[in-house]
């Protein structure tokens, strides 16, 4: 589909045969213009149908804001970091006109080095902002160190650093989150139940958010009165490969083989139900975020409750706020917090039926033919 052309102060300036001030002069009704020229710009200004607003006179400067996303990679379309990667390109490609320029660095969530090594690539680069997902908190505190010397600013997504110095934070609250998870859990146990924390991280003490989580989470059953009648387990499972995961928890159910209920802090409550079932467990899961996989063991009954935290909203809303900030000169807001849906099997259909309406009926056709080039990859 051929794209409509945007019709800038330079395309009126041509047509006027005057320059890209007079103008905005025009516009602004500021400064001395003949007679002549005025008439010339109004026509102009009517024949090609030109809207002067802020975003115009940006391009009639020629300027460009150069952004660089650091995400962790999305190893399938399927995966959760393919979502706010897809809501980043598809509000990129929305501002693209108005002189919005991306640039994609992609890490392992396993890896801090790699982490490392694109962060110095965006030092080196020098963008004027910057989307980071700071799940690496050491080094992503040390990154945003470096980041906040040379003036840059940056958005955290996902998760954030409490004091971090960010632009914005758009993301989950994630101790309400987690507190959430706790209050659902309770509704499906006994009353005296042992209840699994299952976190897949590198390292417990290095992810941003997990301890927050954590405390979220028992805190819902503290401030409920119930901490006598749940005890409650963590266990950090350093790998989201199937086989790894499988294995630690045949080793952790052999230890306590009480456990009915289980919490995982991230996307891949799927690799849990699908173990659950192969091994006839009737054991109760909550997970986060509407996943493909998830998707399919929420159907199967294997999955509780999802909380979904709108990931494809975090990535298209952090490139709205940088475009804000660098064109409208707007201060965003230090914390948006996205909504946080509570997905069953009875709402699922309503749910993906009604978002998928949604985003179709607010987006452009192009973008909506762009989000599915990304979905489909």
């Amino acid at each position: 589909m051929e794209r409509t052309k945007k019709i800038t102060i330079q395309d009126v300036a041509r047509y006027a045969r005057v320059s890209a001030g007079t103008i905005d002069r025009v516009i602004h009704n500021r400064g001395r213009v003949s007679a002549e020229k005025r008439k010339k710009v109004e026509e102009a200004i009517k024949i090609l149908n030109f809207n002067p607003n802020l975003l115009a006179r940006t391009l009639a400067l020629g300027k460009s804001f150069s952004v660089c996303a650091l995400i962790p990679a999305a190893p399938s379309p399927r995966n959760y970091w393919n979502m706010p990667l897809q809501g980043i390109k598809t509000s990129a490609f929305r501002y693209m006109d108005f002189g919005m320029r991306l640039q994609y660095h992609f890490y392992d969530l396993f890896d801090e080095f790699s982490f490392m090594n694109q962060a110095a690539q965006i030092l080196e680069s020098e963008p004027d902002g910057v989307i980071l997902a700071p799940l690496f908190l050491h080094e992503s505190k040390s990154f945003t160190s470096s980041l906040h010397r040379k003036g840059i600013p940056y958005i955290f997504i996902d998760a954030d650093i409490p004091d971090g110095n960010s632009l914005s934070y758009i993301g989950p609250d994630v101790q309400q989150s987690a507190c959430i998870a706790g209050k659902l859990m309770s509704t499906i146990l006994p009353q005296k139940a042992e209840i699994l924390i299952l976190n897949m991280v590198k390292g417990f003490e290095n992810a941003s958010a997990l301890q927050r989580m954590e405390k979220g989470f028992r805190d819902y059953f503290l401030k409920s009165g119930q901490q006598k009648n749940k005890w409650i387990h963590t266990r950090t499972i350093h790998s989201t490969q199937k086989e790894k995961v499988w294995e630690e928890l045949e080793k952790f159910y052999e230890k306590y083989p009480g456990i009915q209920g289980v919490f995982v802090t991230n996307s891949n409550a799927f690799i849990v139900a699908e173990y659950h079932r192969r091994n006839a467990l009737d054991i109760r899961l909550i997970g986060f975020d509407l996943v493909h996989d998830n998707i399919q063991q929420l159907k199967e009954g294997s999955i509780d409750y999802i909380i979904s935290q709108s990931p494809v909203q975090q990535g298209e809303r952090a490139i709205q706020t940088l475009f804000e900030a660098f064109i409208q000169k707007k201060n965003p807001e230090k914390i948006q917090h996205v909504p946080l849906d509570i997905i069953i099997q009875e709402n699922l259909e309503y749910y993906i039926g009604f978002n998928q309406q949604y985003r179709f009926k607010n987006r452009k056709p192009e973008e909506t033919i762009l989000s599915n080039l990304i979905i489909t990859k």
